[in-house]
């Protein structure tokens, strides 16, 4: 019974060893290099399904400045033009930051306004109706748990 426990103990630890030294050995070969010099990453338009749009003319721009080795998470940042009303679909867990702006939200079944210096998280398969007044500008990062972890976190709401 103990030489049985051992082995398993070791097993595990060696999977766990194995596993920590994929996910390392990937990294380092991946990742992108330290930056050397300023880039620049201009926003830059782009569209979303029009049945979002409410109301306004949002007039969306952003641009990506991170995205991790493994796509998983990724950076960047958004601005709108207000008065406009739209509805945002959450593909990915997302966190904003505003920076500039603000916007007042309707998000499962909770009304909140969010200015400049404040911060909000929005789940993945989740939607938010967004009034932007006059404009904003945030900074996101999309997070990808992967299916397991949303639908554990599904299960715990």
């Amino acid at each position: 019974m103990k030489k049985s426990l051992a082995i398993g103990l070791a097993a595990s630890l060696l999977t766990l060893l194995g596993v920590t030294s994929y996910h390392a050995i990937a990294y380092v070969a991946q990742v992108q290099p330290a930056s050397s010099v300023a880039l620049s990453s201009p926003v830059k338009p782009f569209e979303v399904d029009p049945s979002w749009i409410k109301s306004g003319n949002p007039n969306f721009r952003a641009t990506e400045f991170f995205k991790s080795h493994d796509g998983k998470t990724s950076s960047g940042i958004f601005e709108c033009d207000g008065p406009s009303t739209f509805e945002w679909h959450y593909q990915l867990d997302e966190t904003i930051y505003v920076l500039d702006g603000g916007v007042d939200i309707d998000y499962q079944g909770k009304h909140f306004s969010l200015k400049a210096g404040e911060t909000a998280f929005f789940r993945a398969g989740t939607k938010a109706l967004w009034h932007v007044p006059k404009g904003i500008r945030k900074s996101w990062t999309l997070h990808d748990a992967g299916k397991p972890a949303r639908g554990l976190a599904s299960l715990l709401k």
